[in-house]
C-alpha cells in the first residue's frame, strides 16, 4: 500500500476559508442583484452558486495537494 501524506492544517484551513469566501461573494452578488434588479430570488441563487463554487475550489485545492 502506498503511504499517503497527511494534509497540513494550513492547507485544510485555506480550503475551508475559500468555501466561506465564495459563499460570502455569492451572497453579496445576489444581494446586489436583488437590490438593483428587484429579483427576490437572486439572494438564494447567489448563495447556492457561491457554495457550489466553493466546493469545487476546495476539491481542486485538496486534489493538487495529494
Amino acid at each position: 500500500m502506498k503511504q499517503q501524506n497527511p494534509l497540513s492544517l494550513g492547507t485544510l484551513g485555506s480550503a475551508g476559508m475559500s468555501v466561506i469566501g465564495t459563499l460570502i461573494v455569492g451572497f453579496l452578488l445576489g444581494w446586489l442583484a436583488s437590490r438593483t434588479l428587484h429579483w427576490d430570488w437572486a439572494i438564494p441563487v447567489g448563495i447556492v452558486l457561491g457554495f457550489i463554487a466553493g466546493i469545487v475550489s476546495m476539491f481542486r485545492q485538496l486534489r493538487s495537494q495529494m
